[in-house]
């Protein structure tokens, strides 16, 4: 068994020049070999071995045939870990009980599993690998791999290269891929080759996902939660950055902003128990994609003023004219080329690196006094998670308080706590009883979803206060009015609702 450690980079066709260039500037004895490799992947009908997170594999290279399982390991951002078995085989057919027997599930039938599986997809790739092999005896494989993956008469294109660590510290693997990000547009890949496999095979496609409360529980430690849920927004970040990169849909970039903020609420959250010069300087770091992504809210709400030829302001008389101020404005926002530009940039991917590492290393670990760490490795998240929602909680119902009337500026000040609040929720995950959370958050969310809407006019507001549009009689003024007041009455109905009701942490 070998402990396969890698890192996969998302490349562009013309990377070869410069990763020759690359290698040499390593200071580094190079063997370099090229191979034309087809592999086979097997399952069950019902995807058997998928529900187990097992990969089985059929690899030819010139005479030479190998099958492979792959169980189930751990993927950080781009860095992957699985248990993997080689074995050497004549025909191109699995034989499992090749394999070592502590691999399978107990209630597995070998001999049945034999029979059933069958063909589900194939890679077919030219992999350039060049073994770098370092002066201290640091040994990493950097292949480039070229070519295709089919299942039902349909391809997908292979493009990316691998950084595996054959013998050295995985440090290493992170200080090459980020020099490599200097040189040539890169971004880290989360989904692996089989993966992609399935879905091609399954007639899936990848749909924006709305951010979900992170997977853990009330025994789970505070260190344990601190993980998760750093890795949680990490994932949900780099999924919509390739959902973005694959549909355009900008929704993808408000879906990518929620993680960044889930990450720098989490590490508000559990500040006392972190190296503040490293916690400043990542959330540092998450600010500054932040504010790369500032644009992406103008843009919705333009986009949703546009829709359907300008429905929603048809009945303005001076309808087309804002259209057209609309549509020069939405022009000169960032192009989807710029976007896909920052997110294979060098800051974008040694940004993503800095977090890979922050969790592969936990290098909070070395750096906290032994009291702190016990406390933290032992202290259920349950009786914490509590005082995270009560802090935010008092932020939100002092500013909205049942008896006041609010109106159009009193909610949009209120939009920051209400997010904040919202985030701590999906924080402390599945700590309190799903159904009364759900209830209690439902009016929330409500507001929530009433207050981007009034800013979905925000664009129309712009142009009155720049005197773009021309409003002497008012007319735009008191259409605005009568959208923001039908809006405001179903969220103070919302919220006087939700004032009513008693938090679920309580």
């Amino acid at each position: 068994m070998e402990n396969e450690i890698e890192i996969k980079l998302i490349v562009s066709k013309n990377i070869e020049a410069n990763l020759e260039k690359f290698s040499k500037n390593q200071n580094v004895k190079i063997v370099s070999q090229h191979h034309e490799l087809a592999n086979i992947y097997f399952d069950t009908e019902q995807k058997q071995l998928r529900e187990w997170d097992i990969g089985l594999r059929i690899r030819v290279n010139g005479s030479h045939i190998e099958q492979t399982i792959k169980t189930s390991g751990e993927i950080i951002g781009g860095l992957h870990q699985r248990p993997e078995y080689n074995i050497d085989i004549v025909g191109k057919s699995p034989l499992l009980n090749l394999f070592p027997q502590h691999i399978w599930p107990k209630n597995c039938k070998l001999s049945q599993l034999q029979e059933q599986i069958k063909p589900l997809f194939s890679t077919d790739f030219n992999r350039n690998s060049m073994m770098m092999i370092f002066t201290d005896g640091s040994v990493v494989d950097m292949v480039f791999d070229q070519g295709f993956i089919s299942a039902n008469d349909k391809k997908i294109e292979i493009c990316e290269v691998e950084l595996e660590l054959v013998k050295g510290k995985p440090q290493l693997l992170f200080n090459l891929a980020e020099q490599l990000s200097s040189i040539s547009p890169v971004r880290f890949g989360t989904v692996s080759k089989a993966a992609r496999g399935y879905q091609l095979a399954n007639n899936s496609t990848n749909d924006l996902i709305h951010l979900s409360a992170v997977d853990i529980y009330a025994h789970d430690s505070l260190e344990h939660a601190y993980r998760e849920t750093i890795s949680h927004a990490l994932n949900h970040w780099q999924y919509n950055v390739e959902l973005f990169i694959e549909t355009h849909d900008y929704l993808a970039l408000k879906e990518i902003k929620q993680g960044l903020q889930m990450m720098i609420k989490a590490n508000e959250l559990y500040q006392d128990y972190l190296q503040q010069t490293d916690v400043k300087s990542l959330t540092k770091q998450l600010f500054w994609l932040m504010e790369q992504l500032s644009f992406v809210d103008n843009y919705v709400w333009i986009t949703k003023l546009l829709a359907n030829k300008g429905h929603k302001i048809k009945k303005l008389a001076d309808y087309k004219k804002i259209i057209k101020h609309l549509e020069t404005q939405q022009q000169a926002l960032p192009s989807i080329e710029k976007i896909t530009e920052l997110f294979n940039s060098s800051q974008h991917t040694k940004l993503v690196s800095s977090m890979m590492q922050w969790l592969y290393f936990q290098p909070w670990r070395h750096q906290m006094q032994a009291a702190i760490a016990e406390k933290f490795q032992n202290t259920q998240l349950r009786s914490a998670a509590k005082q995270f929602l009560n802090q935010d909680w008092e932020a939100v119902a002092q500013s909205l308080p049942y008896e006041s009337s609010l109106g159009y500026q009193d909610y949009l000040a209120q939009r920051q706590n209400l997010q904040h609040h919202m985030q701590v929720g999906l924080c402390v995950g599945h700590c309190f009883n799903q159904s009364t959370q759900h209830n209690f958050r439902a009016s929330w969310v409500d507001i929530s979803v009433g207050i981007d809407q009034l800013l979905q006019f925000e664009p129309i507001r712009q142009l009155l206060r720049d005197q773009t549009v021309n409003d002497n009689e008012g007319v735009i003024k008191a259409w605005l009015t009568r959208k923001e007041q039908s809006l405001i009455s179903a969220m103070e109905l919302s919220r006087k609702q939700a004032l009513k009701m008693v938090p679920y942490w309580l």
